[in-house]
């Protein structure tokens, strides 16, 4: 739309001054140029909105630049081939008047064009631009969530590492990392919200057992701790018996036969084993993944509501209550 699809290689990159802030005007630009600007910082999850003058009532569309491939330094050049646009293209009906920033603008630079009505429908200017956009502190709803020691040892493994680390400060990790709390306690932060939405939801305790912390990219889904410690059960041992009420799981001999992991909090989390997933509405619970099934276990609080997967149900568990979800 605006000729910038196509990107230029370039030999020297421009990128001083650039962190949390705008690009320093280019040679032979007027300082005192009508420009529109943004407002908000370069963070995955922000969403930027425009400060305007009056002579901006018409369109607006957002563009990046990569200083990897291309010279990101400011310009008056609506057209300038290093800024590709931003879904989506500005239209009628669609003014663009913020933008917010995805996980694939990660250190690209973000400007706007602005088209300027006082001065004919095809001309447009751009603001400075702001960058390089980085991850920020916050958790994104499917893409990321904090943890935070909260007592013993804690190790984390995120995805295409070859081992543990041991968690020794507040960091994010990527969705489906893999967190030891075997030795100790961790507290998770999740967001609530669409995909990339950075809201936060309550914190919660995980201790005693190996998850993998997921989240899909659904509106709302929970983040849930799925029990991931290899289990070694005897050939022929399936739970072909339906679920039901139960006081406990089907016993075994072997630590090596058994998983678990408890949960402690409120908010929009779940546990996950074989057999079902115990979604939490603000109680302590364990959750315990045997050969024969998952077993679910209300210590206090409020309770926490069990999915059968086998029978497709849900069970509501109160303080004192349990339930056995055997496999097929």
């Amino acid at each position: 739309m605006f000729g910038s699809r196509r990107r230029s290689r370039v030999g020297a990159l421009w990128v001083a001054g650039a962190v949390f802030g705008t690009v320093a005007l280019a040679a032979g630009i007027a300082s005192g140029a009508s420009r529109p600007t943004i407002v908000g910082p370069p963070v995955v999850g922000v969403t930027l909105s425009i400060s305007t003058v009056p002579a901006f009532d018409g369109l607006y569309q957002w563009q990046s630049c990569n200083p990897a491939v291309a010279n990101c330094s400011d310009s008056l050049e609506h057209n300038d081939p290093n800024w590709t646009d931003l879904p989506p293209i500005a239209t009628d009906r669609h003014n663009n008047t913020t933008y917010t920033i995805v996980p694939s603008d990660l250190g690209h630079f973000i400007r706007v064009l602005a088209k300027d009505n006082s001065l004919g429908n095809k001309t447009w200017v751009p603001s400075p631009p702001i960058g390089p956009v980085v991850a920020g502190s916050a958790p994104q709803h499917g893409i990321s969530v904090l943890v935070k020691p909260a007592g013993g040892t804690v190790k984390v493994k995120k995805p295409g590492q070859s081992g543990f680390s041991d968690l020794k400060k507040l960091e994010k990790i990527p969705v489906n990392s893999v967190v030891d709390t075997r030795g100790g306690k961790v507290e998770v932060t999740a967001a609530t919200g669409n995909l990339a939405d950075t809201t936060a939801d309550n914190s919660l305790l995980f201790y005693d057992g190996l998850i993998s912390l997921q989240q899909s990219g659904a509106p709302n889904a929970p983040a849930t701790a799925k029990l991931v410690e290899k289990l070694r059960c005897p050939n022929g041992v399936g739970g072909e018996a339906k679920a039901g009420k139960s006081s406990g799981p089907v016993a075994t001999t072997s630590r090596k036969r058994r998983r678990r992991v408890w949960g402690s909090g409120s908010g929009n989390y779940s546990t996950s084993g074989s057999g079902g997933t115990g979604s939490v509405r603000g109680t302590t619970w364990l959750t315990k993944d045997t050969c024969r099934g998952t077993f679910f276990k209300v210590i206090d609080g409020i309770g926490i509501s069990v999915l059968d997967f086998d029978l497709g149900q849900s069970f509501e568990l109160g303080p004192g209550q349990s339930y056995f979800a055997r496999n097929r």
